[in-house]
């Protein structure tokens, strides 16, 4: 009896013990909660630029509902221990830093610590991307989604002139009004850097993709642009085309799928005349399937483009695989991979500027 008492006991202590633990808190419990943080950074600053020796100033604005009491901005490769003492509840952080000329070309992250008057802390990191701004090639782009480009044939982004250290030039012609551009050193990528006009100073550029907006240009026609990666300027002026436009630009060659009996004949029927644009007697272009004819046993597309006249005035390509401009009277024929399968592309060369491009469609 007694042993069955005892048992009865402990089944009742251990059932209230688990009504107790499964209580559900009311407004009246005390729960224990991760203390509120009153420490907010806004508009913070980062940066992508060039590696030399440049004083840049860290931003950002930091508020607190119970008061502020220090800055710290601090990144111990560059030896960085700065302490500023705040009051108030907003502030404004603007502080110069100089980058090392010897600093890693990588992404640096400076600490920017920030202690209220109560002494409770709250940190975020400033972003520095460190990189060689002087690029062997810059293009242009007047797209939203350069990764799509990598399904055009050649000449999309337009490639630039580099005419010396950090400075590039391209002549562009805007076929519509409002073209907007911006520059990249990536063909297939916006992003970390994508050059455009700064936000807060249309006159300056800045690098990073998320953030620089597209120069938008006039009215349609010819443009010259030029960019210096190093000293984030640019000039955009109208160009007046020089010269006088050829008659006819023709496609000699083969790999034409459409085109069975053509195999490098310079005369009709086996060339294919280019249209000229009806508004720019330097532009021609044609919408043209590529692939193996019926019953051809090569397996490469190679042409090139003449006046029409024989073989005394020609353009043929900077490359024959990835080509991203044209030569006139010299370069080397295309020999891009073809199959049975025919890709329709539209093909633009500019006989001005000798840019080309195949789009596909």
């Amino acid at each position: 009896m007694k042993k069955t008492t005892i048992t009865i006991l402990t089944c009742f202590v251990l059932s209230c013990m688990l009504l107790v633990q499964c209580k559900k808190a009311t407004d009246t419990d005390f729960v224990l909660k991760p203390p509120k943080q009153t420490i907010v950074f806004t508009n913070v600053s980062d940066f992508i630029l060039d590696s030399l020796g440049k004083t840049i100033n860290v931003q950002s604005n930091v508020s607190s509902a119970d008061g502020l009491q220090k800055v710290e901005i601090i990144y111990q490769p560059w030896n960085l221990a700065k302490t500023i003492t705040v009051s108030g509840n907003d502030y404004t952080v603007n502080v110069p830093v100089t980058i090392p000329k010897d600093a890693a070309l990588k992404i640096h992250s400076i600490l920017l610590k920030v202690t209220d008057s109560k002494g409770g802390t709250n940190f975020t990191e400033i972003k520095i991307g460190l990189l060689d701004l002087n690029y062997t090639k810059v293009y242009l782009t007047d797209g939203t989604d350069v990764s799509a480009t990598s399904a055009n044939l050649y000449g999309v982004p337009v490639v630039m002139t580099k005419l010396a250290s950090h400075s590039f030039q391209v002549i562009y012609y805007a076929n519509t009004a409002g073209i907007k551009v911006r520059f990249v050193p990536n063909k297939n990528s916006l992003l970390p850097v994508a050059i455009g006009t700064d936000p807060a100073n249309a006159a300056k550029l800045i690098t990073d993709g998320a953030k620089s907006l597209p120069i938008t240009l006039g009215n349609r026609g010819y443009y010259k642009i030029t960019i210096n990666t190093l000293l984030l300027n640019y000039n955009v002026e109208a160009y007046t085309p020089v010269g006088a436009p050829v008659g006819q630009v023709a496609f000699v060659g083969r790999g034409f799928y459409d085109y069975p009996d053509m195999n490098w004949q310079n005369t009709l029927p086996n060339i294919i005349l280019l249209d000229k644009d009806t508004l720019n007697p330097f532009l021609f272009s044609k919408k043209l399937k590529l692939g193996i004819p019926m019953g051809a046993t090569y397996t490469t597309a190679q042409f090139i483009m003449t006046t029409n006249n024989g073989w005394t005035n020609f353009w043929k390509f900077s490359d024959a695989i990835a080509p991203e401009y044209a030569i006139f009277n010299g370069g080397v024929s295309v020999d891009l991979p073809i199959t049975s399968t025919p890709v329709t592309y539209l093909f633009v060369l500019d006989t001005q500027t000798n840019l080309v491009k195949a789009t596909l469609q």
